[in-house]
This record gives C-alpha cells, structure tokens and sequence, in this order.
C-alpha cells in the first residue's frame, strides 16, 4: 500500500513541473530513496496511470483547442493580412499538408519583428481579453 509520502510524489511528479530531487526535497526525503521507490511495481504502476491520465487530459485539452487554432492560422493566410506574413502562413500551411511539420513560424506583424509566435498562447491571451 502507498503512504502519503509516496501518494505525494508521485502527484509532484506527474505535474512535470518538479525534478526529482526537487520532489523528495519537498517530501523531505533523501533522491536516492526515489529510485528505491521505482523498483517497488505498486508505487510505479501508480505513478504510470497518473502519468497516463495527465497525457490524456493534455491530449484533450489540445484536441478541443485545434479547431481554434485552424480558425486562426487561417486567417493569417486570408489577402487583408501583411504580405510577408501570409506568405510564411500559407507555405508554412502548404508544408504541413505535404507531411513536413515544423515546430513554429516566423511571422512579421505590428506586435513581433519577425518573432516565434506561439499560436495557442495568443488564443488564451484572446479568450481571457473576451471573458472580460
């Protein structure tokens, strides 16, 4: 059975936003009694479905998110945008329809110089300005 130390590490892990030194830190245990931990298969089969279960809720989250974010990304592409950054959208668009995926674009806009733009982001930064 899990105690509470291990329950708790195992939630502090599945967040991704601790390492695990920083986590049994926090527990006030020693690192090294993590990888004592991850030989037991109760205390890994937990750690497995929380990790599993984030992956899930992640993958949801994306997914309800991707209509948006196609809506967006194609009104990049529409003629009323600035030239430079409807030809980067459109070939970025082109590229990824022919199986080449890259991982950003590069757009020139009054808000950037030619910056990462991080479409998503700046959907939630949209959606928290419209709750308002």
């Amino acid at each position: 059975m899990l105690n509470d130390k291990k329950i708790k590490v195992i939630e502090m892990i599945a967040t991704g936003d601790y390492t695990i030194s920083e986590v049994m830190e926090q527990v006030g245990m020693h690192r090294t009694t993590y990888y004592d931990w991850a030989r037991d298969k109760e205390f890994m089969a937990e750690l497995d479905k929380r990790l599993q279960a984030m992956k899930t809720k992640a993958s949801k989250d994306f997914t309800s998110r991707l209509p948006d974010a196609i809506e967006e990304y194609w009104k990049l592409c529409q003629p009323n945008v600035e030239p430079r950054t409807r030809e980067k959208a459109l070939s970025t668009w082109i590229e990824r329809s022919l199986g080449r995926i890259s991982s950003t674009i590069n757009i020139n806009d009054e808000r950037t110089d030619e910056a990462e733009v991080d479409i998503l982001a700046a959907m939630d930064s949209v959606d928290g300005e419209n709750e308002e």
